[in-house]
């Protein structure tokens, strides 16, 4: 229906805006000074969130196609 694909778009949209944080946090604390090893911790933990927002819009994706596929389908 149309308020579940507006849904959809709005959470894929969520997802994104988050994603575009995350990409500023890891330019400031490549400009930050840390040292080595807390920057290195820093950084594994912004990559692990990355992949897990990454996750979240494919899968996203994927129920997206899937309901679309599911109703364009015919009997």
């Amino acid at each position: 229906s149309r308020p579940e694909a507006l849904a959809f778009i709005a959470v894929q949209r969520e997802l994104r805006r988050i994603g575009v944080n995350l990409n500023q946090i890891a330019r400031a604390l490549n400009t930050a000074v840390l040292e080595g090893s807390v920057l290195d911790l820093e950084m594994a933990s912004l990559a692990a969130f990355q992949s897990e927002i990454r996750a979240h819009l494919e899968g996203l994706r994927d129920a997206f196609e899937g309901n679309l596929a599911y109703w364009a389908s015919e009997p």
